[in-house]
């Protein structure tokens, strides 16, 4: 039992699962005329929570892992983003879902800048509450007008955000809950900043933003703009950070707001910056972990949790990025450290540690269990380091959502009409855009017979 609980912390027991929660976990537990499930040779934690995924990408996944970030936004976000209808955005979503459950991704907060329509909304909150993950939905802004919506922008946030909130998210305590993504001050004015995060506070919702971009990131300096007009706060989660100053951090920490690495897709895709995981830690700060997207890195929680090690590790050997090479004192983590980053700190970032993130009595049944018996992970000599190391999907024996089953003897359940949904859905989309798919090959191309 790994079970991020500090009281709890690990031992060889049993967890008792009534009613969708954690009724009591110990050992030797009687459970009653209770099912068991046999656990032995198997490794017990919570679900892993991913704070930022955009999954209305979901279809689109492995496109090119070695796209740059203006590639990247050229030919997702520009090139195909304004022709996803609702039903594409649905798909993708479920796809999202899907994979992450099968990987024990038990919680996602899906960062949804896809919102063309009110219609496009709705689809995707319907796919989240279909597929049975636990979802924050952070209703974000169109990719329809791309260009006017980012850099600069002086659009306000789309005013669907209230009648999601009224008539479909209103309930903070439900299994889909609703955050707003904004864009700040990096990716709009100030005024339109401040007008949005009035919004979002005025509806109850917390707010996440994407901060410390590359070179804009240092530019705009968007967390300071947020102290200096008196809106930075508790209720933010501020994304990536990677070009984000010392001082920002500090401010971040001081004002009790939490932040997301993405390590995988930082390390992959120039023009980001540098994940900022120690520099975070070296201001006070417990970073989660996310995926971004699956266009260019794997949906899993297991590559995200190996990138932020070994980033840290060139950190270590002086081989990161000119920010981290400020470091005065280098506070590093170990496999424990970003087990917990991928769990109970992912929880607390996405404001739903009451309920998910720790294997604690009365919190919600989110559960998964991982066979140390396989090869990759025999003899798991430390459970922690064996999980981060080696650990994969194909390990992930059971994964429970709020007391419901949705992975069991390493099978999903349900969602075998995804595949080809996601693979007509993307046909649908390249066609429409006028565009050829990597690995595609060229239109009136002749193949070559050798």
């Amino acid at each position: 039992m790994l079970t991020q609980d500090p009281e709890l912390g690990e031992f060889t027991g049993d967890v008792l699962v009534a009613d969708g929660k954690i009724a009591a976990v110990g050992q030797d537990l009687d459970g009653g005329s209770a099912d068991v499930i046999d656990g032995s040779g198997c490794a017990v934690l919570p679900g892993f929570v991913d704070t930022h995924r955009h999954s209305w990408q979901g279809a689109l996944r492995s496109l090119d892992p070695s796209w740059t970030y203006p590639q990247y936004r050229g030919h997702v976000q520009i090139g195909l983003g304004p022709h996803l209808d609702p039903e594409d955005v649905r798909v993708g979503n479920m796809a999202a879902d899907l994979m992450a459950l099968d990987a024990g991704v038990t919680t996602i907060r899906d960062e949804s800048h896809i919102m063309n329509s009110p219609a496009h909304a709705d689809a995707a909150i319907a796919a989240h509450q279909e597929s049975g993950i636990r979802s924050v939905f952070a209703h974000g802004w169109p990719s329809t007008e791309a260009e006017s919506w980012q850099f600069g922008s002086t659009r306000a946030h789309p005013a669907d955000l209230r009648r999601v909130r009224e008539t479909l998210l209103s309930d903070d305590s439900a299994r889909v809950t609703l955050n707003a993504m904004l864009r700040g001050p990096e990716l709009s004015t100030m005024d339109i900043a401040a007008r949005d995060i009035e919004l979002a506070r005025d509806l109850g919702l917390r707010i996440s933003m994407h901060v410390g971009l590359g070179d804009w990131g240092i530019e705009q300096r968007a967390v300071e703009k947020l102290y200096e007009a008196g809106l930075l706060g508790p209720d933010m989660l501020l994304i990536h950070c990677c070009t984000s100053s010392d001082a920002e951090l500090q401010l971040i920490a001081d004002h009790g707001a939490a932040v997301s690495v993405a390590a995988a897709l930082e390390v992959f895709m120039p023009g980001l910056g540098q994940p900022a995981t120690n520099r975070m830690l070296a201001y006070g700060l417990r970073p989660s972990l996310s995926v971004d997207v699956e266009t260019a890195v794997a949906g899993d929680m297991f590559g995200v949790m190996r990138a932020a090690m070994a980033y840290q590790q060139l950190v270590r050997a002086d081989c990161g990025g000119a920010l981290d090479r400020n470091i005065d004192s280098l506070t590093t983590f170990d496999a424990r450290d970003v087990l917990a980053f991928a769990t109970i700190d992912g929880a607390r970032a996405s404001g739903i540690a009451d309920r998910t993130g720790s294997i604690t009595p009365g919190k919600q049944a989110d559960v998964i269990v991982l066979r140390l018996t396989d090869p990759n992970l025999l003899p798991a000599t430390d459970v922690a380091a064996a999980i981060v190391t080696a650990g994969h999907a194909g390990n992930v024996d059971r994964v429970m959502v709020a007391g419901r089953t949705l992975k069991s003897h390493g099978k999903l359940h349900g969602g075998a009409a995804i595949l080809q949904q996601a693979a007509a859905s993307r046909d649908r989309l390249y066609r429409v855009a006028n565009m050829t798919a990597p690995g595609a090959p060229a239109k009136n191309s002749v193949p070559t017979i050798r």
